[in-house]
């Protein structure tokens, strides 16, 4: 028992060194979670400000008018 524990633990250990597999020539990879996770506050943000800037033109044409 005291041997099997060690050669099954080297055997994950060296189980998980080996090489990735080589990217698709024909398949463009696919985006990185990293870029999702800057982009995605970005666009909500610039959604946000148009939300924004529209509410802003009804209410100067409301003001106008109301004159």
């Amino acid at each position: 028992m005291r041997v099997l524990i060690p050669v099954l633990l080297s055997a994950a250990v060296l189980a998980g060194c080996q090489r990735p597999a080589p990217p698709n020539p024909e398949r463009p990879p696919e985006p990185q979670a990293l870029a999702k996770a800057v982009n995605q506050p970005l666009d909500r943000a610039k959604g946000v400000q148009k939300t924004m800037d529209e509410a802003a033109e009804r209410e100067r044409k409301a003001e106008v008018d109301a004159q």
